[in-house]
């Protein structure tokens, strides 16, 4: 099964994503759209695992989930220029917290086998993939992200698969995050 490690974001967070989905697509000339349900901030891609991989996972995650609760802010619309495509997304203010659970986590796979991430981490929250659009720079200053903040209240160990048809992100475990008090 194909993984990943994830923040699954609330009902409102995604409501409001959406919106600003389709102000992107109305700007577009083609792309690969996102689904609603599936919006999600990505803390490390894993890929293929069999069953008992995948049970190891979920005791990487039950480590990786031994931080305090902490919170996001969305920041700006941004892009991955892949030659006349692009990846849409929206960005994050830089977090210290989310470094800290993204830097603890590569350490635990790590420890486990892991091949360390190559790139450096650049949360986003994906909107579209494979975008065609004219003019990227006059989509940014027209679009207005408002600093919504997200709650991290737990991490999660996520599959992706084909359901009908259709992509889907299924939580496989959650575990919650230790509580502020």
């Amino acid at each position: 099964m194909r993984v990943f490690f994830a923040i699954e974001l609330d009902e409102a967070i995604k409501d409001y994503l959406y919106e600003i989905q389709k102000e992107v697509k109305s700007h577009c000339i083609s792309g690969n759209f996102s689904f609603r349900e599936n919006f999600h901030l990505t803390l490390r891609f894993i890929g293929e695992q069999n069953i008992q991989q995948v049970e190891n996972l979920k005791q990487v995650l039950r480590d990786a989930a031994k931080t305090s609760e902490f919170e996001l802010k969305l920041d700006k619309l941004g892009s991955f220029r892949k030659g006349n495509r692009s990846v849409m997304w929206v960005g994050l203010e830089k977090s210290l917290h989310l470094q800290q659970l993204y830097n603890n986590l590569e350490n635990i796979l790590v420890k486990n086998g892991y091949q360390i991430e190559e790139r450096s981490y650049n949360p986003h929250i994906t909107l579209a993939r494979e975008v065609k659009i004219e003019d990227f720079n006059f989509l940014t200053e027209k679009t207005d992200i408002e600093r919504l903040i997200i709650k991290v209240k737990s991490i999660s160990l996520m599959e992706s698969k084909r359901i009908n048809n259709s992509l889907a992100y299924v939580p496989i475990e959650r575990v919650e995050l230790l509580y502020n008090i």
